[in-house]
């Protein structure tokens, strides 16, 4: 775009210019083709539609003898560039809009307002939330039915504007289900204006989906997987290979539902009056389940976190629980098993984690397949060093893990360096693996 000079005149005098041009060429469409300008902006400048010339019009009308230089500068009430102008004009309405969007958000009942008796008001958020769905160039409309609301708008897709129309419940019932996906949602959440969770666990996607239709959402499922796996015998609805070297996939179980994605957005953003108002354990099963890990080799629960918010938060909670015991950077780690089996543990529902600490709760069976790999080893091997042991299994853990094994009596140890060897109370019997 070129970067005109601009001449802002004076409105009469502008008028009479542009009328003197339009009877001297006998119409605007004469006048427009010797300024090669179209007549309708001929005529435009002359109803002082355009309130600036560019200078370059200017002096074409100054060799047309229709006006002076002095004319011009004795009329003139102020010059600019017009891509100054078009920047601050587009400066001035993005702050007008940022203003009232800030207006709109600051209208956003509390945490506090929204929550009664076990009940989250999720109509009375949305009637705030609404006036913000509707700013810009969307448009949206809404009707109560019963328990629910029906919710009507347009939004811009690759396939350009689309209709939609979404169901959200009037109320949710803050029972720990609601809690527990909540925090599982807070770690494996669906991307963009999805609402749902991305796992592979059976149990997840299951919860997931009996979740989402429970609360009147249309479920999509689609798989992201590696073109160097081979595909899941699992069921879905669209599917993508990744460009990656990474082997794995997982599956997104969602609803297209961005309103309810925003309204979760919203609780996550008010997290610590969320867990100051509800039972929050079941929250942090959720959210372990979808991010914790149970270190078997250091007998510690895990929770991966890298927002310095959210683990500032964290920290917080889990100390009043006795579940705090510190953070290197990557993850939040208790040692602590007696309580995390009290308190967490009973609303877990990822079925790998709950064997793996159950195992390292009561060092009973199912044992998980890597230790069971390393027991099978040792029955066909007996009497290998752990050096030895590491070697054969590819395992640089193995150190810790034999120690397991021995403090649950899987295994024992003779002479040094320490040989191992299966306890005869396993060796002769089909142990079960988790």
């Amino acid at each position: 775009m070129k970067n005109e000079l601009m001449i802002k005149l004076k409105p009469q005098f502008q008028k009479l210019l542009f009328v003197k041009l339009i009877k001297t060429y006998k119409g605007s469409i004469k006048a427009g083709e010797i300024l090669k300008i179209p007549a309708s902006s001929v005529r435009g400048y002359k109803n002082f539609y355009f309130n600036s010339i560019p200078k370059e019009l200017l002096n074409k009308l100054s060799k047309l003898n229709l006006i002076s230089s002095q004319e011009i500068e004795e009329n003139t009430l102020s010059k600019f560039l017009k891509e100054d102008q078009i920047k601050n004009s587009l400066n001035y309405g993005r702050k007008i809009r940022k203003d009232n969007l800030i207006l709109l958000k600051d209208a956003i009942p509390k945490i506090s307002e929204i929550i009664f008796n076990n009940r989250i008001n999720f109509e009375k958020w949305f009637k705030s939330y609404f006036h913000l769905l509707n700013s810009g160039f969307r448009k949206s409309s809404f009707s109560i039915e019963k328990d629910i609301i029906k919710i009507r708008y347009n939004n811009f897709t690759k396939q350009g504007i689309k209709k939609f129309e979404v169901i959200i419940p009037k109320e949710f019932i803050l029972d720990n289900e609601f809690i527990y996906f909540f925090g599982l949602w807070c770690g494996d959440r669906a991307g963009g204006k999805r609402f749902g969770i991305c796992n592979q666990n059976k149990e997840i996607i299951k919860f997931t989906e009996h979740f989402l239709t429970k609360h009147h959402q249309k479920i999509e499922k689609i798989l992201y997987m590696s073109k160097l796996i081979k595909e899941p015998n699992i069921k879905y609805n669209k599917k993508f290979i990744l460009k990656t070297d990474k082997k794995g996939w997982v599956l997104s179980t969602h609803s297209g539902n961005g309103i309810l994605a925003s309204f979760f957005i919203y609780l996550q953003k008010n997290l610590n009056e969320f867990l100051e108002t509800v039972n929050n354990k079941p929250f942090f099963a959720g959210l372990f389940d979808a991010e914790g890990n149970v270190s078997l080799y250091n007998k510690s629960f895990r929770l991966a976190c890298k927002n310095k918010e959210f683990v500032k938060i964290y920290q917080k909670f889990l100390k009043r629980m006795n579940l705090y015991d510190k953070y290197d950077g990557c993850c939040l780690i208790t040692y602590n098993i007696s309580v995390f089996m009290n308190y967490i543990f009973p609303y877990m529902k990822h079925s790998d984690k709950i064997n793996k600490a159950n195992f390292l709760f009561t060092g009973k069976e199912p044992i998980p397949k890597e230790y069971k790999q390393i027991i099978d080893f040792i029955k066909d091997n007996p009497e290998k060093t752990a050096k030895e042991l590491s070697k054969a299994l590819n395992k640089n853990k193995i150190y810790s893990e034999l120690k397991l094994l021995s403090d649950f009596n899987f295994i024992s140890h003779i002479s040094y360096p320490y040989r191992y060897k299966v306890n005869n109370s396993l060796g002769d019997k089909n142990y079960n693996s988790g």
